[in-house]
């Protein structure tokens, strides 16, 4: 008998119909036709025996529906489809749970991630109550991943990698070892033992190498960093090249947009970069160079070189009433 899944929704939500929802990533309509084998259909129906569903079943599987065609003689109406065998219809409960108001699709949905965490559990993968991991992830043995953690998309995961304090990561490769605490990150790559977070961003285009640290509110943004490098606090790192064991202090700023264009900053292997340092791209500063708190670099350095760039401070005695009172 023939199957076919008809593109029709009993409710939208946000404009969007309800076979177009993610359930775990994966809609209701794709869903059945996996599961069920099924025909999609927008128009008109052949003649003769078929079964015909709505797109509301995303849980109904091929053994289920052959257990309902089974238990039903002649032809069956039922809310969100029908059997047709010839002759009159009769009325039946529909074969399966089905997704028919927006209070349905919060089950459907709390379902879904249940199942993939199961899944993965049984894999030697601990997700905790709470946590929503997308159908396409793909997480090895020993990763742990926290309740209120969202991994979305397609995701890949080694071994031994830890995502907790509700983070959110999209569409990421993470090497193993690597921990992420309460960090966004977005079609980023992050090599082995890397920290990440707490409040954390990593957005399109970063690449950690391994062994970097990442550290609270730092935002990487088209960054390529070397192996052993760190930002531990407060930094902003766009369109640049790091290279190895580079420190990046608190406040510093890759400063890659002139209003009209971005621009690249590389940075080479061993350097350090003080607190509140602004490097003005596109600039390239060598190997094993030594940038001063508080400079803003607006020339290329060649390896090795020690740049400062500050201010005289000024105090004048019991000056502050001027300005106090």
């Amino acid at each position: 008998m023939k199957i076919f899944v008809l593109r029709r929704s009993f409710f939208t939500f946000r404009g969007r119909k309800a076979h177009e929802l993610a359930l775990a990533g994966k809609d209701t309509l794709s869903r059945m036709c996996s599961d069920l084998g099924a025909q999609v259909t927008d128009g008109a129906l052949p003649a003769g025996e078929k079964c015909v569903l709505w797109a509301v079943f995303p849980f109904l599987t091929r053994e289920k529906l052959a257990a309902y065609l089974c238990s039903h003689a002649g032809s069956v109406r039922f809310r969100g489809g029908f059997l047709e065998r010839g002759g009159a219809f009769s009325e039946a409960e529909p074969p399966d749970a089905g997704m028919f108001t927006l209070a349905d699709y919060a089950a459907m949905r709390g379902r879904a991630f249940s199942e993939k965490a199961e899944a993965l559990r049984r894999g030697g993968v601990c997700v905790e109550e709470g946590a929503q991991v997308d159908d396409a992830c793909v997480l090895g043995e020993g990763c742990f991943v926290g309740s209120g953690c969202v991994l979305r998309g397609a995701c890949v995961l080694g071994e031994n990698v830890t995502v907790e304090g509700a983070s959110v990561l999209a569409d990421c490769s993470v090497g193993s070892g690597t921990r992420i605490v309460s960090s966004h990150a977005d079609h980023a790559v992050l090599g082995a033992d890397c920290t990440v977070g707490p409040f954390s961003f990593l957005r399109a285009g970063t690449r950690l190498e391994d062994g970097v640290r990442i550290g609270s509110f730092v935002e990487c943004k088209n960054a390529h960093i070397g192996s052993g490098s760190k930002a531990a606090h407060l930094a902003y790192i766009g369109d640049a090249e790091l290279g190895e064991g580079v420190n990046v202090g608190c406040g510093v700023v890759f400063a890659n947009f002139d209003g009209k264009n971005k621009h690249r900053t590389r940075v080479g292997s061993g350097t350090f970069l003080g607190c509140n340092c602004n490097l003005i791209a596109p600039v390239g500063i060598g190997k094993g160079c030594f940038v001063a708190a508080g400079t803003t670099v607006t020339r290329d350095l060649a390896d090795g070189d020690f740049c400062i760039g500050r201010s005289r401070a000024l105090a004048v005695k019991e000056g502050a009433g001027k300005y106090l009172s």
